[in-house]
């Protein structure tokens, strides 16, 4: 029974790493490749190394996929994050700053008071 488990988490776990591949692959601008670059395969990862705790059965295989699920749930999103802000400030084409409704309501209230 827990074969069947641990596979079935490893399969799953593949299938979102291969769906953010295809993300990066298909998503048209660098956000949005980024997004999907960061996402997917950790939860990937998660669900790998779940899978991989439960078929291995030991200690120190438990314990070393528990740090690197620790440690990539930290570094992944703060790392897409600083390269998404990077790149933001980089292209700065590439958001619309016009959709920010609080900067539109702040501008015409400078408008009606000059």
């Amino acid at each position: 029974m827990s074969d069947a488990i641990s596979a079935t988490l490893i399969v799953l776990g593949c299938g979102f790493a291969a769906i953010g591949g295809i993300g990066t692959w298909r998503f048209p601008d660098v956000l949005s490749r980024m997004h999907a670059a960061a996402k997917a395969p950790t939860l990937g990862l998660v669900l790998v190394s779940i899978g991989a705790a439960i078929r291995i059965d030991t200690l120190l295989a438990t314990t070393t996929l528990l740090l690197v699920v620790i440690l990539q749930l930290l570094t992944s999103p703060l790392g897409a994050h600083a390269l998404s802000r990077a790149t933001r400030r980089h292209l700065d084409a590439e958001v619309d700053d016009d959709v920010d409704e609080l900067l539109a309501d702040e501008q015409s209230l400078d408008d009606d008071s000059a």
